[in-house]
């Protein structure tokens, strides 16, 4: 080999091991992000979890309110009406939380 295709090679395996290296340290940024990200969503779905579980409470708390109020006779009395405004009360507050819920949640991202 010349002189001039021996610097040539020394100068191309500098050039791929610079490259090497780039990639590299775009692989460990990459999975750094990665890792961040599964961190970050691991978080939001405890957050979710939480939020269906204190709902799943709700709605059973409510059915228990409505179960009492229909199993009551006669005509609706000060208790009664105490227990459909509170009935009433809590499902403004579940739906509020329903609502809070959605929000939590990322929107579907297009495709194309």
């Amino acid at each position: 080999m010349s002189k001039h295709n021996d610097e040539s090679a020394r100068k191309l395996c500098e050039e791929l091991r610079l490259l090497r290296n780039e990639i590299n340290d775009l692989k460990e940024s990459i999975m750094s992000a990665i890792s961040d990200f599964a961190t970050a969503q691991n978080a939001f779905q405890d957050r979710m979890d939480t939020a269906v579980s204190g709902l799943q409470g709700d709605v059973k708390n409510l059915t228990d309110q409505i179960a009492a109020l229909q199993n009551s006779t006669g005509t609706i009395t000060p208790a009664d009406q105490a227990l459909l405004d509170g009935i009433q009360a809590r499902a403004k507050s579940v739906a509020d939380k329903l609502d809070a819920l959605d929000n939590l949640t990322p929107p579907v991202v297009p495709t194309a």
